[in-house]
């Protein structure tokens, strides 16, 4: 038969394999923890990474669009100029020929030296 010390021994070794379990089921838990705190790291990192090369390119598109702009208007400034010089260039003959023809009219002419 069981004495009563042994009965409060028993509760103490019941106590203490309980206390084992309930440490062991914490440890799990940290450990677990632990584990899902490095994945949430580990998605943080690539997310800002992500964000950081998104960041990059659309900073080279933009450059790049940019540089696509100045390009077209140079040309468009160039294409202007060369229809206002040809308009003046039509401007200058068209007042050319009205004069000849008010001159020969008049029974006058332009000298024109010829090469």
């Amino acid at each position: 038969m069981a004495t009563p010390k042994d009965k409060g021994t028993k509760n103490i070794h019941v106590l203490t394999q309980e206390r084992i379990m309930k440490e062991e089921e914490m440890i799990e838990k940290v450990a677990d923890f632990t584990k899902m705190i490095r994945r949430w790291e580990r998605g943080r990192a690539a997310g800002l990474e992500l964000a950081k090369m998104e960041d990059i390119s659309f900073a080279k598109i933009k450059q790049r669009q940019q540089a696509e702009i100045k390009e077209e208007l140079y040309h468009a400034d160039k294409q202007l100029t060369m229809v206002r010089r040809e308009a003046l260039r039509h401007l200058l003959r068209t007042e050319h020929l009205q004069y000849q023809l008010e001159l020969n009219h008049l029974g006058k002419s332009f000298y024109v030296e010829r090469l």
